[in-house]
């Protein structure tokens, strides 16, 4: 609900042309303005706040405040108007400038998008995708600090979860370029098959690779050929019994 003020606090001095000296430096005289200024944008619940914008403080006489005391941040004005109450900077226009920066930011956000999503096991997690995060106010997190990678988001975020890549929808960059990614998926899929010998590849099928997550590599790293893929196999683990 709107921040209830008494009648003495009705004043609007900012709608003279300039505000009497060390007029904002009263906490009072701040909050009088924010429930005047949402009471004229039309703010009845706690959570129409999060629609505020700079501009409108621009275009309601209070630039001066928001610019000033609080350094163009207008979540640092909902945090002096409502200090008890749990702000979620992401839920704003813009969260404040190197927020992202924070790991105790980025933990906050991922621990409330898991709650919203309701991402209760580690297969929920796979399901996420750019718009899980687009969709809820993740976008700047996943674009400006994870370069786009979910995966490296879930891996600060639960590094006690041994990640697959190829069980999201896509895999990062250039990631089946590396033998060492390659053979981490072959010995996967090998233990989740019970392959226990190369023979064992040649049940492999177009289904199950992309059932298992190797659609990606199938079409884009073996131009589609099931016998490259099954080459591939072979030549990776002769490397390693080589090496071995």
């Amino acid at each position: 609900m709107s921040v209830h003020l008494s009648p003495i606090e009705s004043n609007r001095e900012w709608l003279d042309s300039r505000v009497p000296n060390g007029f904002w430096h009263e906490r009072r005289n701040r909050v009088t303005y924010m429930n005047w200024l949402g009471t004229k944008l039309g703010f009845v619940r706690y959570e129409d706040w999060y629609q505020i914008r700079n501009q409108d403080f621009r275009r309601n006489r209070g630039a001066t405040l928001l610019n000033r005391f609080y350094c163009s941040s207008v979540l640092e004005a909902m945090r002096d108007m409502l200090p008890d109450y749990a702000w979620l900077p992401w839920l704003f226009s813009k969260t404040p400038k190197g927020f992202w920066d924070e790991a105790e930011n980025r933990r906050a956000y991922m621990k409330w998008l898991q709650g919203t999503l309701q991402l209760e096991t580690e297969e929920n997690w796979y399901q996420l995708t750019e718009e899980s995060f687009n969709e809820n106010r993740g976008a700047g997190l996943l674009t400006n600090y994870y370069h786009g990678s979910i995966l490296s988001a879930l891996e600060e975020y639960r590094p006690d979860i041994d990640w697959k890549p190829w069980r999201f929808r896509k895999v990062p960059n250039g990631y089946w370029s590396l033998t060492g990614n390659r053979q981490r998926y072959f010995d996967w899929l090998a233990d989740r098959l019970t392959y226990r010998s190369l023979s064992d590849w040649d049940n492999l099928t177009r289904r199950i690779v992309c059932d298992s997550g190797g659609a990606g590599l199938l079409s884009h790293f073996y131009c589609g050929s099931l016998l490259r893929l099954r080459d591939d196999v072979a030549a990776v683990y002769a490397k390693n019994m080589v090496d071995a």
